[in-house]
C-alpha cells in the first residue's frame, strides 16, 4: 500500500525547523508520511494527498500563502489551533488577545465545552452538538467569512469550516494532543484520512 503524504508547514524554533511530536504520532499511526514544507513550492504542495495546518505561536506570510493556494486548489485541509486562525484570517478574518485562562489546564483532559451546529459537516462527522475540550491558545478567531460552526460556551469561535470543499476544517483545539482517549479526535482523524483514501 502506498503511503499517504501529509503536508505540513514546519516551525522554526531556535533556528530548527521543527513538528509537532503528537502530530507526528497521529499521521504515523494513519500510515501515512509527513512532507515538511518550509517554502512556498506549489510541485510540493501539488505532490501531497492533504495538509495539516499545526499549531504554533503565530502565523506567517508563508502561512497565509500555503493557506490560500490549498483552499483554491481544494486540497484536503485540517487547522489545529494557530492553523484554524490562519485559515480563519485567510478568509476575511481578524484575531484578537483571549481574556480569559479558563479555555487551558494542564492537569485536566477536557476543560470546557463547545457548541456544534447540527447544519455543519463537522456534525456530520462527530454526530454530537456539544462535545468538550481542553484548548491552549493567546489568541482567537473574531471573525472570517468562513462557516462558523463552533462556539465555546462564552462565545470563542472554535470550529470553522467551507464545507463547499473535500474537507477545509480548522478547530481552535489539539485534537492530536488527546487522540488515543478522545472520541472526537479520534472521528475528525478518521473521517480526513477517510477523504483522502479515496
Amino acid at each position: 500500500m502506498v503511503k499517504m503524504k501529509i503536508g505540513v508547514i514546519l516551525r522554526k524554533v531556535n533556528d530548527r525547523f521543527t513538528l509537532n511530536e503528537e502530530l507526528e504520532r497521529v499521521i504515523s499511526y494513519y500510515n501515512a508520511s509527513v512532507v515538511g514544507i518550509t517554502s512556498f513550492d506549489v510541485d510540493l504542495l501539488n505532490y501531497v494527498d492533504g495538509f495539516i495546518l499545526q499549531g504554533g505561536l503565530d502565523y506567517t506570510e508563508l502561512d497565509l500563502k500555503i493557506t490560500s493556494y490549498l483552499y483554491e486548489h481544494d486540497i484536503p485541509t485540517l487547522g489545529i489551533c494557530l492553523g484554524m486562525q490562519t485559515m480563519g484570517v485567510m478568509r476575511q478574518g481578524i484575531l484578537k488577545v483571549l481574556e480569559t485562562d479558563k479555555h487551558y489546564s494542564l492537569d485536566k483532559r477536557i476543560v470546557h465545552d463547545v457548541k456544534i451546529d447540527t447544519n455543519s459537516k463537522f456534525y456530520d462527522i462527530i454526530k454530537k452538538d456539544k462535545i468538550s475540550v481542553n484548548s491552549r491558545h493567546h489568541e482567537v478567531l473574531e471573525k472570517t467569512s468562513l462557516s462558523i460552526v463552533g462556539y465555546s460556551d462564552d462565545g470563542v469561535i472554535e470550529v470553522i469550516e467551507d464545507a463547499s470543499r473535500k474537507f477545509f476544517i480548522g478547530v481552535q483545539w489539539h485534537p492530536e494532543t488527546h487522540f488515543s482517549q478522545d472520541e472526537i479526535s479520534k472521528k475528525l482523524f478518521d473521517y480526513y484520512f477517510k477523504i483522502l483514501s479515496r
